[in-house]
């Protein structure tokens, strides 16, 4: 929708007028506000993961700062269940800011931020508390339940863990326990978080990453690749169950799943996935379920990843 010849350099901050700001990603002038604030935006990606390279590393990662915001909207409405409205929740163009889902209906990590965010019942970091939190949105009266934090290092090694069991009411907010963070972590560590039923099972997770200096996560960087094994199979003509592992020695960073037509060899678009834009400890499996719309060939899952 840019063109070819308006992909690079992607950081037009020099030149706020090209396309990437007819396109909505409006820079503004020094100490002007604008809609968009997209020089802020800027600032944080590179502080976290440096300046990018071309208009691919860009959009790679843009998505780390827009799930961890997006998630941080409705999440910072829990304590007293508070509502929340995106403007927008999608542009009415192709576009580079207020979206969650794309001018071509490609969901982006926004859109899984919010989902995260909005579960029934929802296990959660509130940074200004510095606390575990657990919120019962709508999920009925849950008894016997057990909120478990893990701290890992950059590699995913478990630093700290503590459980805790409770009962919880509908449409109420509980505190929890604060997370202990070794004072020798490395300059990035991940926070795991888990809410689990009386019969063991997952009612909720969540995932954060930590940087030693706030905003800066460059350390993830200097980590190796990693592979993941797929495997996806079909269980009605529009529904498939896909099911990954991190067969590697260090974490898969922000995974992403792409459908792909192997008949065309395009994006399979509209397409429903049950969770994106995730992170796999090494061994660390996942089902993810996938709907999809209008299927010509056979599908194909793909993956991208900062390290995959």
């Amino acid at each position: 929708a840019l063109g070819e010849k308006n992909l690079e350099p992607v950081n037009t901050m020099e030149h706020p007028t090209l396309m990437y700001g007819l396109h909505d990603y409006t820079l503004g002038e020094e100490g002007r506000w604008t809609a968009q604030e997209c020089a802020t935006f800027n600032d944080a990606l590179a502080k976290g993961f440096g300046k990018p390279v071309d208009a691919k590393e860009f959009s790679l990662l843009a998505q780390w700062i827009n799930y961890d915001g997006y998630r941080a909207i409705f999440e910072s409405r829990s304590m007293y269940r508070r509502g929340a409205l995106l403007w927008m929740s999608h542009p009415a163009w192709p576009s580079l800011v207020w979206q969650t889902y794309d001018y071509f209906f490609e969901p982006t990590a926004a859109f899984f931020g919010c989902k995260k965010a909005c579960e029934p019942v929802h296990i959660m970091f509130n940074p200004v508390k510095d606390s575990i939190v657990v919120v019962n949105y709508h999920a009925g009266k849950l008894e016997g339940l057990t909120a478990t934090a893990r701290i890992l290092d950059l590699y995913g090694n478990e630093v700290w863990s503590r459980s805790m069991p409770l009962d919880i009411q509908e449409d109420e907010t509980m505190d929890c326990f604060p997370p202990e963070v070794p004072e020798d972590i490395t300059e990035v560590y991940f926070l795991k978080l888990e809410l689990t039923g009386t019969d063991g099972s997952l009612l909720s997770d969540n995932f954060y990453w930590q940087g030693v200096e706030e905003g800066n996560w460059q350390a993830l960087r200097t980590l190796d690749k990693t592979r993941l094994s797929i495997y996806k199979n079909k269980l009605a003509p529009d529904k498939y169950m896909v099911w990954l592992k991190n067969t590697g020695k260090v974490p898969a960073l922000m995974i992403r799943l792409k459908a792909i037509d192997s008949a065309t060899g395009d994006l399979i678009l509209p397409v429903w996935y049950s969770d994106n834009y995730f992170f796999l400890m090494p061994g660390e499996s996942k089902e993810v379920m996938v709907r999809i719309s209008d299927l010509k060939g056979s599908l194909q899952i793909e993956t991208e990843g900062l390290n995959i």
